[in-house]
């Protein structure tokens, strides 16, 4: 495995094209791969890396992307689009920097690697990230149950879509719950906290008392 365009690990055959667009291959060019996903009916897969310095992005490049059972789902059922953003600047064409800024912007990404699932159609309709010991058929599970999720309704009768309805309901709720829980903790920690402070401050008075008294009496 060596370093590819945009400094990555993947393979010679892998490097992202500059230009145009193509299934199961990585592409810079957002605009092409976007027209090819509509006409193709398949969903893009938004790959925002930092390639030549964020350490979680070359591991999911060698543990994922060069593997041969991402690259074969992808083949079939992915439009991959590379959004770069590394320190080496020569890495992406000048051309497609505004484009990549503008994308970032767009889907708010606050960290790498981010990996935007979107419909044919540009719909957002999850987000995945990287893992110390994801493999390609464990990280290929997480991004089919983000395609299925989206037409689940589709999927299942109609006793199984109001039993899940009803748990996700349940499980928003107690999500709530445990934040507005954990926030009265935090919000009481710090109490103790500021106590604790005065007290630790009223006890160094005193010592401080003390050290004088004990300076005074010799």
């Amino acid at each position: 495995m060596t370093f590819g365009a945009a400094g990555t690990l993947l393979a010679e055959a892998e490097k992202p094209a500059v230009s145009g667009a193509e299934v199961g291959k990585w592409t810079m060019d957002a605009p092409a791969a976007m027209a090819l996903a509509k006409q193709m009916g398949k969903p893009v897969f938004l790959c925002f890396t930092g390639s030549d310095w964020c350490g979680w992005c070359k591991l999911m490049e060698k543990q994922v992307f060069s593997a041969e059972a991402w690259q074969a789902y992808a083949k079939d059922n992915l439009v991959l689009v590379w959004v770069d953003f590394p320190r080496d600047k020569t890495l992406v064409p000048e051309a497609l920097k505004p484009q990549n800024e503008a994308l970032g912007k767009q889907y708010q990404v606050q960290g790498y690697p981010t990996y935007v699932v979107l419909s044919p159609e540009g719909k957002e309709l999850g987000r995945l990230g990287a893992g110390r010991n994801v493999t390609p058929e464990a990280f290929i599970r997480q991004l089919k149950a983000v395609l299925v999720l989206n037409r689940l309704q589709s999927l299942l009768s109609a006793e199984d879509w109001a039993q899940y309805q009803k748990l996700a309901a349940d499980k928003t709720a107690l999500d709530a719950e445990g934040e507005a829980w954990q926030k009265k903790v935090q919000a009481e920690m710090t109490a103790l906290r500021e106590k604790a402070a005065a007290l630790d401050g009223q006890i160094a008075a005193l010592k401080d008392k003390a050290v004088k008294a004990a300076e005074q009496a010799k």
